[in-house]
């Protein structure tokens, strides 16, 4: 009957650091995106134009 090896206690402890350090990653990046797509202007936020804000396309004389 075959056994099969057993890791090595280094090999899996940096193969955990590096698990969780990207997994930390894209969470941080996935966190940047949100706070910059929350933080855009909204175009659709800006005021109604009124009367005053048209010019006229009256010329003198």
């Amino acid at each position: 009957m075959s056994r099969s090896p057993l890791s090595d206690p280094l090999e899996t402890a940096l193969s955990w650091i590096w698990a969780l350090g990207t997994a930390a990653g894209l969470a941080t990046v996935g966190l940047l995106a949100h706070t910059e797509r929350s933080s855009a202007p909204n175009p659709s936020a800006s005021p109604a134009l009124s009367a005053e804000d048209i010019p006229s396309t009256d010329g003198p004389g």
